[in-house]
């Protein structure tokens, strides 16, 4: 009888990036943001099996933010994302975030499926997604907003 190790079971891995988001405008509508983060994750559960991840990130705004300069009050300055699922099967992940002062929140859930495979691990995911709250949108950051949207992700 073979016992498990610690790393079939448990992992933990650490990303750091750059990340633009744009709202793909012109002239006065245009709005776009540029952060810098750190995100570790921790994965428990075999790989083929049911598993629990926890992606805490921070982040810190980069360059000039006129067009919001009120957005670290409805984004703030981090988020959790939690996953529970099969990593070739069907997922749950939440994830959460509040403002400065610890309101303006924002909740996404995704529900994912893979629908087919292209090669190796690469698939194309079912995705239906719910989100309420502040900070969806670079223009309507500041409105609390409800929106369920149904459609294909090449990453989840």
């Amino acid at each position: 009888m073979t016992r498990a190790q610690p790393s079939d079971w448990c992992q933990l891995d650490l990303q750091g990036g750059l990340k633009h988001e744009s709202n793909g405008k012109d002239g006065a509508d245009s709005r776009n943001l540029n952060i810098a983060y750190l995100r570790p994750t921790l994965t428990l559960g075999r790989d083929d099996g049911l598993q629990l991840t926890l992606q805490p990130r921070v982040w810190a705004y980069l360059g000039e933010m006129n067009d919001n300069p009120d957005i670290t009050d409805y984004r703030g300055y981090a988020d959790l994302r939690a996953v529970v699922g099969w990593k070739r099967g069907l997922q749950l992940s939440a994830l959460g975030r509040m403002g400065r002062d610890g309101n303006h929140h924002g909740v996404q859930l995704d529900l994912t499926y893979p629908t087919m495979k292209f090669f190796g691990s690469f698939s194309l995911y079912l995705d239906v997604q719910y989100f309420t709250g502040y900070g969806e949108s670079l223009r309507g950051y500041n409105q609390t907003t409800d929106e369920l949207r149904v459609g294909f992700a090449l990453f989840r």
